[in-house]
């Protein structure tokens, strides 16, 4: 989706510059208009200028925003003025692009900017859930629980996102050490015991001849193999980039064998804990789902939740929408129906978020647990056929020569 560089005027009077992703110019001054925002300029945002902003990747890193809005939150909490907070936190960075950025914020705020705007002011460099969460936070005077609440938000989306990768190191090692062990064994083992093998006569068995004729095609046809594989790389690229493709994977990978449910499950934890901490600082629920929806990371969820978006537009209740859906499990829809009847959504959600932080838990535990022997007996069983394969000739050449 193209993007849109923007200059706006808001309600106290102060100019505003972003960028935002729209279908067209008129859709995004729509948009800018249903805010409360006078728009001053809005231009197209060309490939050349993405390129070279903040070292062509914007993002602040997920374990900087959540210790920087625990620290911030702190400080707030203390007694501790905004902007004698941001110099602190700034003099004490040790990231230097992440550095650079909370430099900029901290002499926005005191040429008199809010908070929210000098983070938006940042080139996305901070997620839009937390721009509108400390805008909120801002106009309620409740800076430093919003700010405690988003620390909070990033901390456990830390916590799952490294279970993830710890839980998958194992088995990704364990695959890169079969796949090695089996690239030296065919190119510089094999062809030794090839020779032999020629120079015998001998008849050799089946898989010894399958063997040979992988060895083969690996060592005489290797950049035929490299070049397969980089067009599948460029296939499959290209496939995601396109939103058709991106969005039939994205649904996939909730229903894939294995992983499918963990993948369910995770999400259902980001909507429910990022939909729970953006109502409990004030942010309306159209908007809410708005930014949720970017957060899952999925697009299929995305346009699935815009949908229901539109729904709750027509005065169809959250709830029903959601289950129409069919996109989460029961259990989160009938939660969600229990909070909007009780007018305790928000806690709702955010107990509903706990236990599937648990849950999301057991299942990485358990998915981990049925990896570790399927690799192991792969290892076996591929090591094993080449060994076997080298073996079984040589005990008929040896019987050959004792006859």
């Amino acid at each position: 989706m193209p993007e849109f560089r923007y200059s706006v005027v808001d309600s106290k009077g102060q100019t505003l510059d972003g960028v935002m992703e729209a279908e067209s110019q008129e859709i995004c001054r729509k948009i800018i208009s249903q805010r409360g925002l006078y728009c001053l300029s809005i231009s197209p945002v060309s490939l050349a200028s993405r390129s070279i902003s903040f070292g062509g990747k914007s993002k602040v890193k997920l374990k900087e925003l959540s210790v920087f809005c625990r620290q911030f939150s702190t400080m707030l909490i203390s007694g501790i003025s905004v902007i004698k907070s941001l110099d602190i936190l700034y003099n004490q960075a040790e990231n230097s692009p992440f550095k650079s950025v909370l430099k900029k914020v901290y002499e926005s705020v005191q040429r008199g900017q809010s908070l929210s705007s000098s983070f938006a002011s940042q080139n996305h460099a901070f997620p839009e859930m937390m721009i509108n969460m400390v805008e909120a936070g801002e106009a309620s005077g409740t800076l430093d629980r919003v700010m405690e609440r988003l620390a909070d938000h990033f901390e456990k989306s830390l916590k799952t996102n490294n279970k993830i990768k710890n839980a998958m190191t194992y088995p990704v090692i364990l695959g890169v050490l079969t796949v090695s062990v089996v690239i030296i064994l065919m190119v510089f083992v094999l062809p030794v015991f090839i020779n032999m093998f020629k120079t015998s006569g001998a008849e050799l068995p089946i898989p010894t001849k399958i063997l040979i004729a992988v060895s083969n095609s690996i060592t005489g046809y290797w950049y035929i193999y490299l070049v397969v594989i980089c067009i599948i790389a460029l296939v499959c690229m290209n496939v995601l980039k396109n939103k058709n493709g991106r969005l039939k994977w994205d649904q996939f990978k909730t229903k894939m064998p294995l992983f499918g449910k963990l993948n369910l499950i995770i999400v259902s934890s980001r909507f429910a804990r990022t939909l729970s901490t953006m109502l409990q600082s004030g942010i309306p629920l159209l908007k809410s789902l708005e930014i949720t929806a970017k957060v899952l990371n999925n697009k299929f969820y995305e346009e699935c939740i815009n949908m229901i978006s539109e729904d709750i537009r027509k005065g169809i209740p959250m709830s029903s929408s959601i289950k129409k859906a069919d996109i989460f499990p029961v259990m989160l829809t009938s939660m969600m129906l229990i909070g909007e009847e009780s007018g305790t959504l928000e806690e709702v959600l955010q107990k509903t978020a706990v236990l599937y932080d648990e849950e999301s838990d057991a299942a990485i535990s358990k998915m981990v647990g049925m990896l570790e022997p399927i690799m192991i007996i792969f290892m076996a069983v591929v090591v094993g056929f080449i060994v076997i394969s080298i073996i079984v000739p040589m005990f008929g050449m040896m019987n050959a020569v004792g006859a």
